[in-house]
């Protein structure tokens, strides 16, 4: 049974970076402590609003991803609350250096926006689809990451990344995403994954803009007798463990669902509870280890098996594991 606070219909479309625009503006009236930073990447996605409101809060650096987040760090050790913008890609290959020794290092109140991330970004190809962000930045201690569902959880976890005091990266996908929630007064807490449908036979965890392919999938296994509950995991770390062990003595079965890398992904992440807690059969739907090509989304979704059908697939095989 889906949740009252998640809508039926997943028909409307709207991009997480127009949802992210809006708050970061809302946010930075309330609090003046807030500036952009953005390296090699569209001014409008990073801020076009916030320019005209607040020109002397957003900062240009080019193409220099590394100097961005050297530069984040030292305004955050000011007092400042720099939000940096850039291809995820880019951030994760040319300023993990920067990330890790600058900032998740000595704890500085920078939050890294993760732009294009993901496998499904259809126009750039291989090389400049991130798959690895998930895996390289949970490994990176005091590092919280956040992958928003929608546009608007997105809000939600830009809300969150400002009231946090420490380091914080942010997912935002690049196609228009079908919103999921029907507002922003559901039930959101960092770091615990929500319940958006419930179900005995096994339990979904996802993440990032396939959540709403997890939500189909599980109304296609309704259809065929197999009631799946979904989580949107908008945290990915600190990831709640408590909830997956509920999840895995109370279904027996779980899959896990991301546009990444399924080694060291989310699916990763939740095998270690699962194995070390309570071990059930656990599918990990994701990028198998594979560079990307250029594509429609749909078409990505297909050749890389990240639709809802195959979802389906990877639950009918756990299911049929369990028993």
């Amino acid at each position: 049974m889906i949740k009252e606070y998640v809508r039926e219909s997943l028909n409307e479309l709207k991009t997480m970076y127009q949802a992210y625009n809006e708050a970061i503006i809302e946010l930075a009236r309330q609090n003046d402590k807030i500036v952009l930073l953005y390296a090699d990447f569209p001014s409008d996605i990073a801020g076009e609003f916030f320019r005209k409101e607040y020109p002397s809060r957003i900062f240009d650096f080019g193409i220099a991803e590394a100097n961005m987040i050297t530069a984040a760090a030292g305004l955050a050790a000011c007092g400042k609350i720099p939000f940096t913008h850039c291809h995820g890609i880019f951030a994760v290959g040319r300023a993990y250096n920067q990330i890790r020794q600058n900032v998740a290092f000595d704890m500085l109140n920078v939050k890294i926006v993760l732009c294009n991330s993901g496998m499904l970004w259809p126009f750039m190809g291989g090389s400049h689809q991130v798959i690895e962000d998930i895996a390289a930045l949970r490994a990176i201690p005091n590092l919280m990451v956040m992958s928003p569902a929608d546009a608007v959880e997105t809000k939600r976890v830009v809300k969150a990344a400002v009231e946090h005091s420490g380091p914080v990266t942010l997912r935002l996908a690049n196609p228009p995403t079908p919103i999921i929630y029907k507002d922003e007064n559901y039930p959101f807490k960092v770091g615990k994954p929500t319940l958006l449908r419930e179900g005995g036979d096994v339990t979904i965890f996802s993440t990032g803009m396939l959540v709403s392919e997890s939500l189909l999938a599980a109304n296609i296994l309704s259809k065929e007798g197999i009631e799946a509950q979904v989580f949107d995991v908008h945290t990915i770390k600190p990831l709640d463990e408590n909830t997956i062990i509920d999840a895995a003595k109370k279904t027996g079965a779980i899959v896990t669902v991301e546009d990444a890398n399924i080694i060291g992904g989310l699916g990763g992440a939740v095998a270690e509870i699962v194995c070390e807690n309570y071990p059930v059969p656990v599918k990990r739907v994701g990028v198998k280890d594979e560079f990307g090509q250029s594509g429609t989304v749909e078409e990505l979704k297909q050749a890389y098996g990240l639709s809802a059908k195959h979802v389906a697939e990877a639950v009918k095989m756990v299911v049929k594991q369990k028993s």
